[in-house]
């Protein structure tokens, strides 16, 4: 028996997740992240501010061949020290499951996000399981650069 967890994604577009995530009859067995959620139709994104994560906002972005949940975490200048931290964050990555740190650019400005790939024809409940992993590594970086390597204000 094939359940709505186990249907793969590889035809939904972002707006058709969207619209499963939203449907007041999804009964899929999924506990999806409580979050208000925006559809950006014209870049394939969903536009999550995730209630339970401090209404951070994470982005799930599908293209042709996969799916990309990503957050800012801070931007590179907020971290005093980042040779130290970027170490740091090699050595615990084994620790944050399912999801990965890097560093983009936005807006010619640095940061540090959290982000999890999936392939295009991933399940339901692999999209969902990596909202809530992205979600949570990025809470667990934000929480070490506050513990250990904060820069102040500028």
């Amino acid at each position: 028996m094939t359940t709505h967890n186990d249907t793969p994604a590889a035809t939904a577009t972002a707006a058709e997740l969207y619209e499963h995530i939203m449907s007041a009859n999804t009964d899929d067995g999924l506990e999806w992240p409580r979050a208000e959620i925006t559809l950006d139709d014209a870049n394939d994104t969903l536009v999550f501010e995730l209630f339970d994560y401090g209404h951070l906002t994470l982005t799930l972005s599908k293209s042709e061949d996969e799916w990309v949940a990503m957050t800012t975490i801070t931007a590179l200048e907020r971290v005093n020290d980042q040779t130290a931290f970027n170490e740091e964050l090699l050595r615990q990555g084994v620790m944050l499951p399912l999801a990965s740190i890097g560093i983009v650019t936005i807006d010619e400005r640095d940061y540090y996000v959290a982000y999890g790939q999936l392939f295009a024809d991933s399940k339901l409940a692999s999209i969902c399981a990596e909202l809530h992993a992205t979600a949570s590594a990025a809470m667990e970086v934000a929480r070490l650069i506050q513990t250990h390597f904060s820069a102040p204000a500028r």
